[in-house]
Order: structure tokens, then sequence, then C-alpha cells
């Protein structure tokens, strides 16, 4: 006989498969600032060579502005999608499509390899 779902009990002294909010949102994050930190370090240091310190700070100052931005937006159009929200409202809407659009764009092509940065041999 199959048992159904959720009717089978975990095994003495097994982890519960359960993840709360926090711990999702935690998990998320920790993926996000780990590969930024292991991945595109690795990338700056073979395109900047002994620069790579100063990328860094660029980059840094570059991230920081791009978050004080979306933190404007997010308090000044407090519903989800703040950018095509501004372009909507304040332009017309087929600027506030084409900046959804951008945005979201702009965030998968942030997760691809530049097509400069050369694979280590």
């Amino acid at each position: 006989m199959i048992p159904m779902a959720g009717t089978m009990q975990p095994a003495a002294g097994a982890l519960r498969r359960t993840i709360g909010v926090p711990g999702a949102v935690l998990l998320g994050m920790g993926s996000i600032v780990g590969t930024g930190i292991f991945m595109s370090i690795g990338i700056a240091a073979e395109v900047t060579g002994p620069s790579v310190l100063l990328a860094v700070i660029i980059a840094a100052f570059v991230a920081a502005c791009n978050g004080l931005n979306s933190a404007q937006l997010a308090a000044a159009h407090p519903v989800s999608g703040g950018s095509y929200e501004y372009g909507y409202v304040y332009l017309n809407p087929a600027l506030g499509f084409t900046a959804g659009w951008l945005f979201v764009l702009a965030k998968s092509a942030s997760a691809a390899r530049p097509p400069w940065a050369r694979r280590a041999t």
C-alpha cells in the first residue's frame, strides 16, 4: 500500500523539513551575498588586475546609490514595482511599462557573466 501525501512520519532523530519566512529571507540574502563575494570578486580581479580594490570601492558606491534610489522609490510609491509606478504616474504608461521591463532585464543581466570576463584556466 502506498502512503498518502502528508501521512508519512519522519524517522526518529530526523530533521524536520520546515522553513519559515525569516529562514527563507536569510537563505536568499545569504545566497546573494555569497555569490557577490565569491563570484564577482574573482571576475573583477581577473578584469581589473591589481586595481581590484578600487573597482570594488566604485562598485560599492554605485550599489549604495542604487539601493538608496530604490528605497526612495519604495517610500514614495508604496506599491509593488516602484520604478514602474513612477514612470507610469509621472511620465506616461508606455514609459512606465518600459521601465518595469528594463528593471527585470537589468536584474537578469546582472547575473550573467560579462563577455569580456574570461574563464579561469
